[in-house]
């Protein structure tokens, strides 16, 4: 079953970015694909989202945050290969249930150096949004936000502000800190 639902999110990855080019720009940066899947054997939800492949620059973040209106979101800035990026998500498994049933969306931003097949292979155990973006994106997004390496967090308030943010040193900062920052977060 779960090789069945990482072929299905594969293809529909594809497919989502093939089609990217011949959709109204416009449309795409106010509105991303998604596609929900929840395996059976780690019973974790995990959304794969797409933005346009088009979209460069100032267009990116808001491309992705545009969904989250309204919410407090993390956005976590990371890759396949990175190791404190993988101990940190395991950390934040801890804190993250309470939190998303308290209102706050977790969102996870990679790019084209995480190799498609091992992104797929790790997305069902992570629960949250993916955004799987291209090395130009990737590139102009942290360049455009100053993030040195990864891992590196975004916390955003409900009105879209930022609550917190360690986009210019990386690291987890540790699940206490990024737990007083949501649930203040959440608080306005």
């Amino acid at each position: 079953m779960k090789k069945i639902m990482i072929m299905l999110t594969a293809f529909l990855s594809f497919a989502g970015m093939g089609c990217a080019g011949t959709s109204n720009k416009g449309q795409e940066a106010e509105q991303a694909t998604a596609q929900t899947a929840q395996t059976a054997e780690d019973s974790v939800a995990y959304t794969v989202k797409t933005i346009s492949a088009d979209l460069r620059g100032a267009d990116i973040l808001p491309a992705i945050t545009k969904a989250y209106e309204g919410k407090v979101v993390l956005i976590d800035f990371w890759a396949t290969w990175c190791g404190p990026c993988r101990m940190a998500m395991k950390e934040v498994d801890a804190i993250k249930p309470e939190l998303q049933k308290k209102g706050c969306a977790f969102v996870y931003i990679t790019g084209e150096t995480s190799p498609l097949e091992a992104w797929n292979k790790m997305i069902p155990g992570i629960a949250g949004d993916h955004y799987r973006l291209t090395d130009a994106q990737w590139g102009d997004l942290l360049t455009q936000l100053g993030v040195p390496g990864i891992p590196a967090y975004l916390l955003l308030n409900k009105d879209g502000s930022v609550a917190f943010s360690n986009l210019s040193e990386g690291g987890y900062p540790g699940n206490d800190v990024i737990q007083n920052y949501i649930e203040v977060a959440l608080t306005k």
